[in-house]
């Protein structure tokens, strides 16, 4: 067996299952396709929670920093 690296082939070995003893569960391939679209959405929305972050970070440390500098003068 492969590894398996996508949704796409996920669901591609999936139907190849459902070919070999001749059977189908839509329910269940629509409950993987559902879950993949879910992964997507939450990666989507930790890679911009993550670059908010970042930012914020970045922008606290630069007050910060104008802070310090403000209260040495």
């Amino acid at each position: 067996m492969s590894t398996i690296h996508n949704s796409e082939q996920a669901v591609t070995r999936l139907e190849s299952l459902f070919q070999k003893c001749n059977e189908r569960d839509e329910a269940l391939l629509a409950h993987v396709k559902q879950l993949a679209l879910e992964n997507e959405q939450l990666k989507r929305t930790l890679h911009k929670l993550r670059a908010s972050s970042a930012m914020k970070q970045n922008t606290t440390s630069t007050m910060h920093s104008k802070l310090t500098d403000a209260l040495r003068e």
